[in-house]
């Protein structure tokens, strides 16, 4: 749906490859799941953290994990669970999305 409304997408299959895919690109935002193989959502977020490319990428968190609502440690610009609404969705990555990055 993000392409379709004229974004561009990486897709990472888990929080390892997302994070390797900041060492070569800074997106807007990143829509984080919590629950990822190799390495979830809180690990990807602290490696995140250490990057100096990717510090200040706001993070959106999109779970169905039920700790969702125990995500203040992650500093998330904004927390959806799923599932969620799309026109909710469009509008919290338009409000939080960094303009610098590219």
């Amino acid at each position: 749906m993000l392409p379709d409304e004229g974004y561009v997408v990486r897709e990472a299959a888990d929080g390892l490859s997302a994070l390797e895919a900041l060492a070569t690109w800074t997106p807007t935002v990143i829509i984080l799941d919590l629950m990822m193989p190799v390495m979830d959502g809180r690990e990807f977020r602290a490696g995140q953290r250490a990057l100096d490319r990717a510090v200040d990428v706001p993070v959106v968190v999109l779970s169905a994990s039920r700790q969702i609502r125990a995500t203040d440690d992650l500093d998330a610009a904004a927390v959806i669970p799923k599932p969620f609404d799309l026109a909710e969705m469009l509008q919290i990555v338009e409000s939080v999305q960094n303009p610098l990055a590219s």
